[in-house]
């Protein structure tokens, strides 16, 4: 057994190798997001975090993801989990366990759609009935390096134990982003 978990994580170390990895920074009206991914945008597993901080109330959640990317010509789909720490001003921080996928389709060789959406139901987190997220919107690389995003972001909660519901953000956002 032990030998297969060495094989496993060797094969994830070497194929890690060859990821494409990136950093992006997005802005809305009233948060902030800076994201880091390994491998997003090939098929096979993928890594990512994030932190994001809604400059308005001081709410903010941040986290690490894996996943698994399937390409099937111009279409990119993706199933994962992410962990995450959730941080509103309402008194419920705590942790989720989102689970959820997503979809992009190139419509050019630098224009692709997207759109994702992550959900962590009373079992997979601490401290709020469920949390919700989702994310869209319309990407371009003018160049291999570097891509731009336009698109719709929310994530909200559902209270539990007397906590109200809440958005955590919500709105559009454009972004920059490089992949090295």
């Amino acid at each position: 057994m032990k030998a297969i978990k060495i094989a496993a994580l060797s094969a994830l170390l070497v194929s890690g190798s060859t990821f494409a990895m990136g950093v992006s920074f997005e802005g809305g009206k009233n948060w902030t997001n800076l994201e880091a991914e390994m491998g997003k945008s090939s098929s096979g597993l993928y890594l990512q975090g994030n932190w994001l901080k809604n400059v308005d109330d001081g709410t903010q959640v941040g986290g690490a993801g894996i996943g698994y990317n399937l390409g099937l010509g111009p279409v990119m789909a993706n199933v994962g989990a992410k962990a995450l720490y959730i941080g509103p001003k309402k008194g419920d921080n705590g942790v989720a366990f989102p689970i959820g996928g997503g979809l992009s389709v190139n419509l050019t060789d630098s224009i692709a759609l997207f759109g994702e959406g992550y959900v962590a139901p009373e079992g997979l987190n601490n401290s709020v009935k469920n949390y919700t997220e989702a994310n869209a919107g319309v990407s371009w690389s003018p160049i291999s390096l570097v891509t731009l995003k336009a698109g719709y972001r929310y994530a909200g909660v559902d209270g539990k134990h007397g906590r109200p519901s809440h958005t955590l953000y919500d709105g559009l956002y454009a972004s920059a982003g490089v992949t090295f």
